[in-house]
């Protein structure tokens, strides 16, 4: 079988905001960490890095040919997209990768295109569906627990989360209890129109959501993707959105 093509989200760099990964001469490039496109690629898939090219042709077109689509992390989610001001603690917004994103996003979801999501991923999928979004856990939600521990090691653990039996996170691991990093700083408000949680943390936080009517849609607050390598289970969420897709094509191929 033809090993599933994944586009995965990519980092928008302008080189004139951005005073990091300049090449001699000052340009706009894309990049990501080689964690995300990794992580498809153990899972059985091939990854499509997505660089922002706003148009409608050519988001079409690559649509046309994926079989699936990784949201990855990021920068905040602008907070005029669910409505609100900027607050205390808002981290660096990207609008043209906002704007880009949420216009592949909805040409995927009219297509039904199987989504998986990291981090910024799960935000931008919630405010997509409707959804609001705490800007800053240390101004607007009280815990003990440091979800944005950006010096730490990659993999490291930082708390555990709870999966609901009821939703598939559940049967993908085995189990109800699961240790996992985490670099985020802003998280989940109002969840958006047909999302449920799917997994929350010791201190109240959703850290998965899926979609009720969807195909598939999953998305976690944790990052999988740094952990996989000396965490072999958080391999299985990628192997769980990857084997739905080349289980949807085997389908396909035995009613035509």
């Amino acid at each position: 079988m033809t090993k599933p093509l994944i586009g995965c989200t990519t980092y928008y760099i302008n080189a004139f905001e951005e005073n990091k990964h300049r090449f001699i001469v000052a340009q706009d490039h894309f990049t990501s960490a080689i964690d995300d496109p990794l992580s498809i690629h153990r899972a059985g898939g091939i990854p499509v890095p997505i660089p922002l090219i706003d148009e409608d042709e050519y988001i079409d077109s690559l649509l046309d040919r994926l079989d699936g689509l990784m949201f990855i992390g990021g920068s905040d989610v602008s907070p005029s997209l669910y409505g609100q001001p900027y607050k205390k603690g808002l981290g660096h917004i990207d609008p043209a990768r906002d704007k880009f994103e949420l216009k592949l996003l909805d040409k995927a979801v009219k297509r039904n295109l199987p989504l998986f999501g990291i981090c910024r991923g799960l935000q931008l999928l919630n405010v997509y569906f409707g959804g609001t979004l705490v800007q800053d856990i240390e101004r607007g939600y009280p815990t003990e627990i440091n979800h944005a521990g950006f010096f730490a090691p990659k993999s490291s653990i930082s708390h555990k989360v709870k999966l609901s039996k009821e939703h598939m996170l559940y049967p993908c691991f085995g189990k109800e209890e699961l240790a996992v990093n985490s670099f985020h700083h802003q998280m989940i408000d109002k969840l958006g129109d047909g999302l449920e949680a799917a997994a929350i943390s010791e201190d109240g936080i959703i850290e998965a959501i899926v979609h009720k009517q969807y195909p598939f849609l999953v998305a976690v607050q944790w990052h999988p993707e740094m952990m996989f390598e000396t965490e072999q289970e958080q391999l299985k969420l990628f192997q769980l959105f990857v084997d739905f897709i080349k289980n949807s094509q085997e389908c396909v191929q035995v009613s035509s």
